[in-house]
């Protein structure tokens, strides 16, 4: 054991005086990879030197590395990330280098007439050292790369809430340049999405893929997703998506003002699906003026609440006005017969003492009732419309 041991520390001696053109070679095989070409000589040529000085304290059986070398395998990997070199050409590379050290001990082993144990025995810690070390540069590398997702989600999260908010500053917005991925010579739909939190990351990648020719700018906000992109997103199942714009830029700021009133609409009335401000017409106006709703509600709501079959009443008078007045499509919908619709409507009218052929009395019940519909979200009242 011990001669066995006297033997491999003389080849690393050896090693040792070939050090210089050990690293040499080692950096041949380093130019090969392309990818290596954006990286110093005199960051290399240190990789080499500790690569030099790994082997020969292996062979030695020794856990230290000499003095002088302080970077270890992390170290590299995660600077190699920064380099952007891929990951592949990393393990490639590490290899390579690590093979022609390896060769070197053996062309030493020869050279002192080494018994073939003796070699198998020192080849088999070189590849021990390259697999354990290799491990080591891809965990660096991959722990380097969720460091920098992080930096770069932190980095679109702050720049979303800038363009949002305005507070971006009108210099940075300049023709031809680029605020990270969008530019400022196009128009933008601005999104503010909403979905249970378990979907919001299937949210965030249906954004994200909006189109092969889309520049998506796209980050967390509260409990929502907000978006910046040049396509207008389509339907996500079990998803209520808000847009605003297009706009450019420096017109970003309403447009997500827009679009949040919009979800909030949308969502107090359980709508899913995209949503602009044009498909939910008049009822952002019912949900911003509240307190016209709560007097429409008094004057044609309230007094059918004291009656039995109130909530059969509503549901038939709302009913009636999304079959547009049809006595027919108003009866099938609710599955009653149509002298059923006709006594419905007019027992409301004698209710409220209004007549729903008046078009400002139609008006006046569509605004009530849409009210009531989200009167619940608003206050804490029950809603009494069945959708």
């Amino acid at each position: 054991m011990h001669a066995h041991h006297s033997l491999l520390a003389t080849i690393a001696d050896r090693l040792l005086v070939r050090r210089a053109a050990l690293v040499d070679a080692q950096m041949t095989q380093l130019r090969t990879f392309r990818s290596y070409n954006r990286v110093p000589d005199d960051d290399l040529l240190r990789s080499c030197e500790r690569n030099v000085a790994r082997v020969v304290a292996t062979l030695e059986q020794r856990d230290s590395l000499p003095p002088g070398i302080e970077e270890d395998e992390r170290d590299s990997g995660r600077r190699r990330a920064l380099q952007a070199i891929p990951a592949d050409d990393v393990v490639k590379a590490y290899r390579a280098v690590l093979r022609v050290l390896r060769d070197a001990f053996i062309e030493e082993a020869s050279a002192v007439s080494a018994d073939p144990w003796d070699v198998l025995a020192g080849t088999r810690k070189l590849w021990e050292l390259t697999d354990r070390y290799s491990d080591v540069l891809v965990a660096a590398r991959q722990q380097a790369d969720i460091d920098s997702a992080r930096r770069e989600e932190q980095h679109r999260m702050a720049l979303v809430q800038r363009l949002v908010s305005g507070a971006i500053e009108p210099g940075e917005i300049l023709p031809g340049g680029a605020v990270h991925t969008v530019l400022p010579d196009r128009e933008y739909w601005v999104v503010r999405a909403h979905a249970d939190t378990a979907d919001l990351p299937q949210l965030s990648h249906h954004l994200e893929s909006a189109g092969p020719a889309a520049r998506t700018l796209i980050a967390p906000f509260d409990n929502d997703v907000v978006a910046i992109t040049a396509a207008r997103p389509t339907a996500c199942d079990s998803a209520v998506i808000a847009v605003g714009g297009p706009v450019r830029l420096t017109e970003i700021p309403q447009a997500f003002a827009e679009a949040t009133r919009v979800l909030r609409v949308a969502l107090r009335y359980h709508r899913e699906g995209v949503v602009d401000s044009s498909s939910l017409s008049v009822r952002l106006a019912v949900e911003q003026h509240r307190e016209l709703g709560e007097q429409l509600h008094r004057r044609y709501v309230d007094p059918v609440l004291t009656q039995p079959g109130a909530h059969e009443i509503l549901t038939t008078i709302r009913t009636y006005f999304r079959t547009r007045r049809s006595i027919a499509d108003t009866a099938a919908a609710l599955s009653v017969h149509q002298n059923t619709v006709r006594y419905r409507l007019s027992r409301f009218e004698t209710l409220v003492s209004a007549s729903t052929a008046d078009t400002d009395t139609l008006v006046e019940v569509w605004w009530a009732l849409e009210h009531d519909s989200i009167r619940g979200d608003v206050d804490g009242s029950p809603s009494h419309v069945a959708f």
